[in-house]
């Protein structure tokens, strides 16, 4: 069959400016290609992670009755009070375990905490479910298993022999039997925790007692509705106390919803915004390379309509060659797409945890991928086309219309006319810049929006950076160190002070309580921190009303992440607080910025309440350095040192490895948005790429005449490359104050 002469014309059009043609196929399939990558992981991680968390069977409501990490002890209970709540109404079921906190040797002086968990039939567990990932299932006697993306902080390997510090100073070795996978728990490298898994056999070989400490719960009916849970986690919680327990801490999180899952989508959601600019940037260089492409075919679309052919024909010819150019793209995009979404994916839940059990390309994303390849560069390509190929047979022939282009007549060219002192192979070259403003135009907004996001990632990093010193500025100590029972405060702060390199030293209170509301329902866990006021060793940012003053009565501050569970508390209010079992009331004088549930009162005001004056389960130190190196350094001796005046410490935490820890986050969601920025910049240089290769193109007329008056190579390539440098410099100088807006949101806060 043969081929139209106006399809060969396309055809011939494509093929003979190939370097324009793969210039617009591959800017077009970088957009496409960021669209699918970022929509095929957005689903399929949604999709796995809510799969793998609904499989775990996850707890609706946690109630603990004591937690050595935060101090304060309550009896544990036994098999009988957790039948007793399975048989309640609304409860489906109860589960109970014991979790122990204690310390892991990772070198010589080195330790790090090991939150060990007992269940009483691996074979058989109901909720919270972990599954065996290498190794002995269960674990065997005086042998323990560790959560598989803590392996790395232990500095072991299965097999190893690990020596463990119970919270009294008894030291057990233990051997490394194998590795579980434990989804309710954070990832190791967040909070620096390694868990670890145990029989209650072993349990009572390490000294703890073989009753429950917390009991996990799902409810029968409204499994989405937190409410309704937090109704029943309050039933559970006095039918707990009924039976002589103590409540220390309930948690409820969000129903069905993994505690990462938020912060995957948004990191998922950031990426998705950069790959709509890639788009975006892409229909650019489409609108550059389509005018161009008419303004040197003004001559051939006069003659098409002189013979005959209508505007709506020729209209036709262009936009076939558009889809052509999306077609193609598309090509290049899908199996790239598909190939990126899942290194990312599989990137993203090695990092959190978890596991790719279904990855496959969504048919909805396929079919958004075809409508973007398609209607997108249409949409672009939809002006110059109509304006191109409506000029009339008479301006076409007289090459007027499209691509006149002249230089002159605006209040710019003939600034730029003024110019004098520059070369003349520089003149030109200026001037040629603005000939054309509007191609000028596209590729700056180009350059300059790939530029901006490239520099403005950055420049989010040190703004991210800058919040996470201002929020660590809270604390102005440098080692916290957690002991496993009260002590005399004076002794604790006398045996820090000894030590090298140690400043200063407090005792602190800290325990869990809860809010009693007026209708007594109870609200979550509230952590409640009592620094000696008069130290300032805590300077919190106040959000509202101020901080608290050593003459205060029953004075609490409050973050402002407790005020989104509880928003009828302010400034003035009266808090009821359950501490030990008891109501206590404290009136509310200040608001201050924390990511999690705190509230701060005065340590005089906090042992009247708990009843341990004079005593305190933490000591902050402060040291003569405040790096990470130097920190280590003291709470290496620090810990022996305790340990010798029988002081037993349950966890030692650094202030400046919180730090690191946490900055290994943003690295993370960094590096992916460094790379999506990468992305827009290589969009970017196809956009210069590409007017460059069309401005020569226009000119070999221009070039011919500098030639045949005596110009040399040099002088004909410095004008096309100092036209590029002018335009590369432009696009800096705007995408560096764009950069300047977009990265410093914490100014405009």
């Amino acid at each position: 069959m043969l081929i139209r002469p106006r399809w060969r014309k396309m055809l011939r059009d494509m093929w003979g400016n190939k370097t324009r043609t793969l210039l617009v196929v591959l800017s077009i399939a970088i957009g496409v290609f960021a669209v699918g990558m970022i929509a095929t992981s957005r689903t399929i991680l949604a999709e796995d992670l809510t799969a793998s968390y609904a499989a775990t069977n996850p707890a609706s409501a946690r109630i603990a009755v004591s937690n050595p990490q935060i101090g304060g002890s309550s009896d544990g209970f036994d098999e009988d009070l957790v039948e007793a709540v399975r048989r309640m109404d609304a409860v489906a079921a109860a589960e109970g375990r014991r979790s122990l906190g204690v310390r892991l040797q990772v070198g010589p002086d080195q330790w790090r905490d090991l939150q060990l968990f007992a269940i009483p039939d691996y074979e058989d567990i109901q909720i919270n479910k972990i599954w065996p990932e290498s190794g002995a299932w269960p674990p065997p006697e005086k042998e323990l298993l560790i959560e598989r993306a803590a392996l790395g902080l232990t500095n072991a390997q299965v097999g190893d022999r690990v020596l463990v510090k119970m919270p009294d100073g008894t030291e057990r070795e233990m051997r490394v039997a194998g590795l579980v996978h434990d989804l309710s728990q954070l990832p190791s490298f967040l909070d620096g925790t390694i868990y670890g898994y145990v029989t209650f056999d072993t349990l009572e070989w390490l000294g703890a007692p073989r009753d429950f400490n917390e009991m996990n719960i799902v409810v029968a009916e409204h499994k989405a509705n937190k409410q309704y849970i937090q109704y029943v986690a309050n039933e559970v919680s006095h039918k707990i106390e009924k039976s002589g327990h103590s409540v220390l801490m309930k948690i409820v999180p969000e129903p069905g919803k993994h505690p990462l899952s938020d912060v995957i989508q948004t990191i998922v959601l950031l990426l998705g915004v950069i790959g709509i600019f890639a788009l975006l940037l892409s229909g650019f260089l489409v609108i550059n390379t389509i005018s161009a492409l008419l303004s040197q075919q003004v001559r051939q679309i006069g003659i098409m309509k002189a013979i005959g052919a209508r505007s709506g024909q020729v209209m036709e010819l262009y936009f076939i060659m558009v889809v052509v150019f999306g077609l193609l793209a598309l090509f290049v995009a899908v199996p790239l797409g598909a190939g990126g979404a899942y290194l990312f994916s599989d990137f993203m839940a090695t990092q959190f945890n978890f596991d790719l059990n279904n990855f496959h390309l969504p048919t909805s994303v396929l079919l958004l991928m075809i409508l973007v390849a398609l209607l997108v560069p249409l949409l672009a390509a939809l002006q110059p086309i109509l304006s191109g190929t409506r000029v009339t047979v008479r301006e076409a022939l007289s090459n007027y219309g499209l691509g006149r282009g002249r230089f002159g007549k605006s209040l710019l060219d003939r600034l730029l006319e003024r110019v004098r002192f520059l070369s003349r192979p520089t003149l030109l070259s200026l001037r040629n810049t603005f000939r054309r403003k509007g191609r000028l135009a596209l590729t700056l907004m180009t350059l300059t929006l790939g530029g901006a996001i490239f520099i403005s990632v950055f420049s989010v990093r040190d703004s991210m950076m800058l919040s996470l010193d201002d929020l660590l500025q809270t604390w102005q100590y440098d080692i916290q160190v957690t002991l496993s029972r009260p002590e005399r405060i004076e002794r604790i702060e006398a045996e820090a002070r000894r030590i090298p390199g140690v400043v200063d030293a407090r005792g602190a209170g800290l325990t869990a309580t809860r809010r009693v509301r007026a209708d007594d329902t109870e609200s979550e866990a509230l952590f409640m921190l009592a620094p000696p006021v008069e130290a300032d060793l805590v300077n919190p940012v106040v959000v509202r009303g101020r901080w608290l003053r050593p003459e205060d009565d029953r004075a609490i501050v409050v973050s402002n992440t407790f005020l989104q569970s509880e928003p009828d508390v302010t400034v003035g209010s009266n808090l009821v607080l359950k501490i030990d079992g008891r109501d206590t009331t404290w009136r509310v004088v200040g608001i201050v910025q924390f990511l999690v549930p705190m509230a701060y009162v005065d340590y005089d005001d906090y042992a009247r309440a708990t009843r341990e004056a004079g005593r305190a389960t933490s000591v902050w130190v402060v040291t003569e350095r405040h790096d990470l190196a130097f920190q280590s350094e003291v709470a290496q001796i620090l810990e022996p040192h305790f340990e010798r005046q029988g002081l037993r410490i349950s966890s030692i935490a650094k202030i400046a490895e919180e730090k690191v820890e946490v900055e290994g986050t943003f690295n993370i969601i960094i590096s992916l948005l460094v790379v999506m920025a990468i992305l827009l910049a290589v969009v970017g240089g196809l956009g210069l790429m590409g007017t460059m290769s069309i401005n020569v193109l226009e000119r070999i007329r221009e070039f011919g005449v500098m030639r045949a008056i005596g110009a040399s190579n040099g002088a004909v390539l410095q004008v096309v490359m100092v036209e590029g440098i002018l335009i590369g410099v432009l696009s800096w100088l705007i995408g560096a104050a764009l950069a300047r807006t977009l990265g410093l949101p914490r100014d405009a806060a």
